[in-house]
């Protein structure tokens, strides 16, 4: 992401800030550190939320940012972030070194004159330790739930990210085609994981030789848990892939939710392989789960409330009596997370906008039988364009 777009995001942060009446806030969760430094890797790992490793965005409401991070990462930092004024701690006592990250955030907050400042932190993220921690640390400082700015920010994506999201879902639907060549009776669902995983790698690393930009601090390896079950195992919606193997007549769903794409970004997909034809009452629920997807893409577009594409596919599977099997919403916001804003979900107004970035997924879910299409849109001034283009048919397999 170019720093010009990391300084906008900062600046607009901090206009948001003071018209909340806030001094500035302390950012953790890593992919806010990402979304404003650049810098992300390890601190993903919930150690690096604590004092010993901690990484944190110093934002005031007006002036410059500080990014604080454990020396061990202070390299990897250097090379990746825009932010200039970086400081490290360390896990030991030395002359010359800050020792801890809660000293050297207390002491950066005195320097911005903040340590009696309103405070927003991430009370939505951090743990109930690390807030008492903070409060004893940083006794002067009035620390309050912030607002969520940055998730408003992240729900309309930046043209870059967009980008990102486009080859996220070519990769998901190169990575499925590989696995739905693989599914045959024999087979176990992790084997058929471990190909996905390997197209997906493939392709990771050959769209990072080709931007030729900071490859060297990127590992291409598709690395996460994959959702794939089969036969008995349909009903059990988020079971990750196991030593089941697959067995003649079995239908198996392949998922691609868990997989973060190309430079970490995550969509949702998934589609249906059959080692069978189903038979009539399996094609008929077929057929009105595809027409529930068909309805919630009638009202996808800018204006609506979110919840809109849900209320529709709901009402619509209840009507044909498969209410109770449609177990989850019907998409959500997708991006730097798996789970964003908004919520394609019941209770959610908020407005549709272009260049939000959402799941549609009216599902079904049966022991041997189920359908869970997938595919995730990105809102346009005039509607929708969907970033992982494949055909949404159940794929038969002899």
């Amino acid at each position: 992401m170019k720093p010009d777009v990391m300084r906008g995001r900062i600046a607009e942060a901090q206009n948001k800030l003071r018209g909340h009446g806030f001094d500035g806030m302390l950012v953790i969760k890593p992919e806010h550190v990402r979304y404003l430094t650049g810098f992300w890797g390890y601190s993903t790992r919930t150690e690096y939320a604590m004092p010993r490793r901690l990484i944190a965005l110093i934002v005031p409401a007006s002036g410059e940012s500080t990014l604080i991070v454990p020396k061990i990462e202070l390299n990897y930092a250097r090379r990746q972030t825009w932010i200039t004024d970086l400081r490290h701690h360390v896990e030991w006592e030395q002359a010359g070194e800050t020792f801890g990250g809660l000293v050297l955030l207390g002491n950066v907050l005195k320097e911005k004159s903040l340590q009696r400042g309103r405070l927003g932190v991430e009370t939505g993220f951090i743990s109930a330790k690390l807030l008492t921690m903070l409060q004893a640390e940083l006794s002067g400082a009035q620390l309050l739930e912030i607002p969520p700015i940055l998730e408003d920010m992240r729900m309309i994506k930046s043209p870059e990210e967009i980008a990102i999201l486009r080859i996220s879902g070519g990769m998901a639907v190169a990575e499925y085609r590989a696995e739905a060549n693989a599914v045959r009776a024999g087979v176990r669902e992790f084997e058929i994981a471990a190909i996905g995983r390997a197209e997906g790698t493939r392709l990771f690393a050959e769209h990072l030789a080709r931007s030729g930009e900071g490859h060297t601090l990127v590992d291409p390896v598709v690395d996460g848990l994959q959702i794939i079950t089969s036969g008995e195992r349909l009903d059990m919606v988020h079971a990750l892939s196991s030593e089941r193997q697959i067995r003649s007549g079995d239908m198996v769903l392949l998922d691609f939710c868990r997989y973060p794409q190309f430079l970490g970004y995550r969509i949702g997909f998934s589609r249906m392989v059959s080692l069978r034809q189903p038979n009539k009452e399996e094609a008929e629920m077929v057929d009105l789960t595809m027409e529930a997807f068909r309805l919630s893409l009638s009202v996808l577009k800018p204006g609506v409330p979110a919840e809109a594409p849900d209320v529709i596919a709901r009402e619509f599977l209840d009507k044909h009596g498969l209410a109770e099997t449609f177990v989850h919403r019907t998409g959500r916001g997708v991006g730097l997370e798996g789970a964003e804003r908004p919520e394609i979900g019941a209770g959610d107004k908020t407005v549709l906008q272009p260049g939000m970035v959402i799941t549609v997924e009216p599902s079904i879910y049966m022991p041997n039988f189920a359908v869970h299409i997938e595919d995730t849109f990105l809102i346009t001034r005039d509607g929708h364009e969907v970033l992982t283009p494949c055909p949404r048919e159940l794929t038969i397999v002899s």
